[in-house]
């Protein structure tokens, strides 16, 4: 062989076989590299979500804490010549309306006696005197009433007392299963519009959300004070409680459970669904203006589901639509649904259900219409909520119990 054929050899290059099994191997490569940048930035993204969700749950627990840590409350009852200090919890249907549907999913309305710090108490004061300055005088402006509010203001005391009413509320979001916190601050005997020329004191209503007190007054005059939520719910420990128990346990209390509604008069308020939950504690009307048998909590136990953040992918779809009674779903990818293989909590729109087991893309063992939320048809593309939840106890310094009835 002359050396002229063999350079002719040496350059003639790779053959199709060879760049077909390098373009593979090349292929592969590649696949990994981006499977591994894929899942790299997935749990990039996982981390951010639980941190913001971490965040949140913390931020929750810490404005719950501070509003709760207000109540107002005698350990005694002798000190008091009227009840002043009352804490009433009812279970009542949500955005209080005024003709609730069958069966209507059901939140805690508190309403409390609270301590008002200074820089709570003086606007509402302020805003005292000017309604008050106002019709005194109803030929003033604006401008002369804001004068004279500041010139009386000084000379009017903080007394450092009020009332809260802090309750769950729908979201204005496309999805229902968003909830925001609401709470509202009141000076002791303050009246608010009620409708049509007609005022009331939101304090001395049996019932919210009735013709005395509409639910659109509660709404106007408070403020939400938590968004994003999937969850709020609040228990009492009792006298008569040995345990906080658990999501299962009687939503109005029972042998050992702690209580889920209040009335620390004991005043005959708590007596039938309608008026928020029959209460076995409640001792009638007799006992609303006796400050000696008022029952104060010892602790209350507070569980707030925070939701993830609606402008990310959620968390979990409905493959499937779904009635009010089906007791299995099926989710789309349920690989990457976040929830616990061996049951969990889910919520889809503004229904709470429990799964016992997830098996591949199924929730099986559907517990419907828990944590007093209404069962519900679902329509297929549904978003299904996990959310982060946080629960956490503050003590009561005024506890009291009663136990001679």
């Amino acid at each position: 062989m002359n050396q002229a054929t063999h350079l002719c050899r040496s350059q003639r290059g790779f053959t199709l076989l060879e760049l077909v099994v390098v373009m593979g191997i090349l292929s592969g490569f590649l696949m990994m590299l981006v499977q591994l940048v894929d899942s790299g930035l997935r749990l990039f993204q996982e981390g951010e979500v639980g941190q913001q969700l971490a965040d949140r749950t913390a931020h929750a627990q810490r404005i719950v804490t501070e509003e709760l840590r207000q109540l107002r409350g005698s350990a005694t009852g002798r000190d008091r010549e009227s009840v002043d200090d009352r804490l009433v919890v009812q279970r009542l249907p949500i955005g209080l309306p005024e003709r609730p549907e069958p069966d209507a999913t059901r939140v805690q309305v508190l309403r409390a006696a609270i301590h008002l710090p200074e820089e709570r108490e003086r606007p509402l004061l302020e805003a005292v005197l000017a309604t008050r300055i106002a019709v005194e005088n109803p030929n003033m402006t604006p401008a002369a009433v804001d004068l004279e509010v500041q010139k009386r203001s000084p000379l009017e005391p903080l007394r450092g007392i009020g009332q809260m009413l802090l309750l769950p509320w729908r979201q204005e979001n496309a999805d229902e299963a968003f909830l925001e916190l609401r709470a509202g601050w009141f000076l002791p005997g303050q009246e608010i519009a009620a409708g049509e020329n007609r005022i009331v004191d939101p304090f001395t209503v049996v019932v919210p959300g009735g013709p005395e007190l509409p639910g659109i007054a509660v709404f106007n005059n408070t403020i939400p004070i938590l968004r994003d939520l999937l969850h709020v719910e609040f228990a009492f420990w009792s006298q008569r409680t040995v345990s906080w128990g658990n999501d299962a346990a009687p939503t109005a209390g029972g042998e050992g459970a702690p209580e889920r509604i209040w009335d620390s008069a004991r005043g005959g308020w708590l007596i039938d669904a309608y008026s928020g939950g029959e209460w076995s504690l409640d001792r009638g009307p007799n006992s609303l203006g006796d400050p000696l048998d008022d029952i104060q909590p010892h602790a209350i136990l507070v569980r707030i589901v925070v939701a993830q953040p609606g402008d990310l992918a959620p968390e979990g779809l409905l493959a499937a639509e779904i009635t009010s009674s089906d007791t299995s779903l099926r989710l789309v990818d349920g690989e990457r649904f976040p929830g616990e293989r061996d049951g969990g909590w889910i919520k889809v729109r503004g229904e709470w259900l429990h799964y016992d087991e997830r098996e591949g893309d199924t929730l099986i063992g559907l517990r419907r219409g828990q944590r007093s939320t209404k069962a519900l048809g679902h329509a297929a593309g549904s978003r299904v909520h996990v959310g982060r939840s946080v629960e956490f106890v503050v003590p009561v310094a005024h506890a009291k119990d009663d136990w001679n009835g």
